[in-house]
């Protein structure tokens, strides 16, 4: 027979792993979607804040020099790709 705690813990589990999540997933987004439109552009870039700072308390040394040069060619490439589609004329 299994231990009482051991069904209790195996519970809990198959609950979580059968929520919604495509449910929690559009309420996040519906939430944000509504705060950002209700307080403006400012609103992402005070979350966006927010989250760096939390990385940094976990993660003192970051972004490392690596982080940066990656991200860095991330936009490079993000803005050749736009300049690109911009010349075809969104074709």
């Amino acid at each position: 027979m299994i231990p009482y705690n051991a069904r209790v813990i195996t519970r809990g589990i198959r609950e979580y792993v059968q929520r919604d999540w495509q449910g929690a997933r559009d309420a996040k987004d519906a939430f944000w979607a509504d705060r950002i439109a209700r307080l403006g552009p400012i609103e992402g870039f005070r979350i966006a804040d927010d989250l760096r700072r939390q990385v940094v308390s976990q993660q003192p040394g970051w972004p490392t020099d690596e982080h940066r040069r990656a991200d860095h060619e991330a936009h490079a490439r993000l803005s050749d790709l736009l300049k690109r589609a911009d010349r075809t004329g969104g074709r």
